[in-house]
């Protein structure tokens, strides 16, 4: 009897410890540092590229963008004890508290994280522009940002269907707006542009987006943001194919 009862306790701890884990994974996570691990000694990469993880339910959202997720990186994971499985690899999870989290692919890389909550409560981290419509105006950046909430990448969103084969020579597109504390889109600028019409469509487009929005955060409360949203053409690499690129700094 107590042989049966040590392992309906043992059961339910690791279910429990499971439990804690997966409730613990679900919100977003910011990339800290990338450590190869494919030489004899770790090495930490100099990598700037911005990644976020997100794990929302059935699926883990990776996106290189501050502002959205890429829908292209949408995957399944799962957690079992101390493993991860996103999509078809599975990482151990060397760390994992409220604010931070490690992950190692063995003979691959360890990355390490920082929950987007934590980053977004740092006072170093929220850059004052003054103000708009009489509330304080911030710029977003990487770690406090506004994000469109549908879970697909916004640049194939409002280019959709466009034609990008006239544009003949490397030439950028740079239009900022303001994301309100209740997720609408004001105060629309180009500041460089491409074609009348070409802009005129992206900037509709991205008008039509507004009140779609999740504001940014600042220590648990919504602000107003600046965001840049910038389209590299580089005919170079192939006529009219968008070279894309988020100005979020």
């Amino acid at each position: 009897m107590k042989t049966i009862l040590l392992v309906i306790a043992g059961s339910l701890l690791v279910t429990i410890s499971f439990s804690q884990n997966r409730k613990k994974l679900q919100r977003s996570w910011i990339k800290k540092t990338v450590v190869n691990l494919t030489g004899n000694e770790p090495q930490i990469e100099s990598d700037t590229l911005y990644i976020r993880y997100t794990f929302d339910g059935p699926n883990a959202y990776i996106s290189f963008y501050p502002g959205w997720d890429t829908d292209k990186f949408t995957q399944e994971w799962s957690v079992n004890g101390n493993q991860l499985t996103i999509g078809f690899s599975t990482y151990t999870i060397e760390t994992l508290t409220d604010t931070s989290l490690t992950i190692a692919l063995a003979g691959f890389r360890r990355m390490e994280f920082l929950s987007e909550e934590y980053l977004s409560s740092q006072d170093q981290n929220l850059i004052s522009l003054g103000e708009f419509n009489g509330k304080p105006l911030y710029l977003a950046n990487k770690f406090i940002s506004p994000r469109y909430s549908k879970h697909i990448s916004l640049y194939d969103k409002v280019q959709e269907g466009l034609e990008l084969g006239n544009i003949r020579e490397r030439q950028n597109l740079l239009i900022s707006f303001i994301v309100t504390e209740e997720g609408g889109i004001e105060n629309m600028q180009l500041v460089k542009g491409v074609s009348a019409e070409h802009d005129r469509t992206i900037m509709e487009r991205i008008q039509k987006t507004s009140k779609t929005w999740k504001p940014a955060y600042f220590k648990g409360k919504p602000i107003q943001t600046q965001l840049f949203f910038e389209v590299k053409y580089l005919p170079s690499l192939a006529p009219g194919m968008p070279n894309r690129s988020n100005l979020q700094n």
